[in-house]
């Protein structure tokens, strides 16, 4: 199991009673946690026992810390050095009214020899790997086709893989054959060039790029209305369980790594739906470390409905 983070970050997250303009705001205690589309998955995949690499860029202190903090928790790191320092994201939370503000910086820039590093360093090691997911933002300096090429250069080998990215990373990367994508709904909107609107359109623009790019499955995230699961000859409606939200962080990594998860088990996809369901829940309720209680997701995944199309 190999995992993909090439702009990982070392998150700040604090609390304050309300945002005002201008104020001198004074916050509670600020607590940090590594991050990064792959990394949370790779912390997800772990707590319910599946070995996992986590491959990941590490520039400066900041990277230095992300491998210190990885490996405290058990997590096998491939780092790939680079000059600058990775990057820093932060979240506060207003406490006067519960509403999350994330504020996500871009991260360093890398060079053409260190991105080129960074492909030939994930392509071997993915030649080992059953799965391969590659998740976050591509960081500058990255040719926008970099997710591509790593595809193209695993495409004869049998090896599941998993994208969960946007934009023109996400387009590029369609050009090649791909296991598992989990778009939100602005991300399916933008990949197709038309705005989407409504369930009909939503299942619709998932029969089209199974049909047309040979995706295996697409998990569409429909945020507090559940998500829409496609493949093939089966087409899943999953609602949500009922949870009060403490932090959007990671929630969509955390369905990512159900779903992964569930189809290393062989699990069928109405199982491994009500899971990923049931872990992105987990996560909307937690405030740190995207490790969770495996057998407490699998009672909870009970609850989840889904609904065959």
């Amino acid at each position: 199991m190999l995992t993909v983070t090439l702009n990982p970050t070392l998150d700040v997250a604090t609390r304050v009673k309300r945002l005002v303009h201008r104020e001198k705001l004074r916050c509670e205690s600020e607590a940090e946690q590594v991050g990064g589309g792959g990394i949370n998955v790779a912390q997800v995949l772990h707590s319910f026992g599946t070995q996992c690499i986590a491959a990941l860029t590490s520039g400066g202190w900041r990277g230095k810390e992300i491998e210190r903090r990885l490996a405290s928790d058990g997590i096998s790191c491939l780092s790939m050095p680079i000059a600058a320092e990775s990057r820093q994201c932060f979240t506060v939370y207003e406490t006067s009214t519960s509403q999350e503000y994330r504020f996500i910086l871009p991260g360093p820039t890398l060079t053409e020899s260190e991105a080129q590093d960074c492909l030939e360093r994930i392509a071997e090691a993915a030649s080992r790997s059953d799965w391969l997911v590659l998740s976050g933002s591509l960081p500058p300096g990255v040719p926008p086709d970099f997710y591509y090429q790593i595809l193209k250069r695993v495409a004869s080998l049998e090896i599941h893989t998993a994208i969960d990215t946007s934009g023109q990373a996400l387009a590029h990367a369609l050009q090649s054959p791909v296991s598992l994508i989990k778009p939100s709904r602005e991300e399916l909107s933008q990949l197709l060039g038309r705005e989407l609107q409504g369930f009909d359109q939503y299942l619709n623009a998932c029969r089209e790029l199974i049909h047309a790019k040979g995706v295996g499955t697409i998990a569409l995230s429909l945020g507090g209305e559940g998500a829409l699961v496609c493949q093939q000859g089966l087409e899943l409606q999953v609602g949500t369980l009922p949870v009060k939200v403490t932090s959007t962080v990671g929630a969509g990594d955390s369905f990512l790594a159900g779903l992964v998860w569930s189809s290393i088990q062989g699990l069928p996809l109405e199982k491994a739906c009500q899971i990923a369901t049931a872990t992105a829940a987990e996560a909307l309720q937690t405030q740190g470390k995207l490790m969770f209680n495996r057998q407490s997701i699998l009672d909870r995944a009970l609850a989840v409905p889904v609904r065959q199309l």
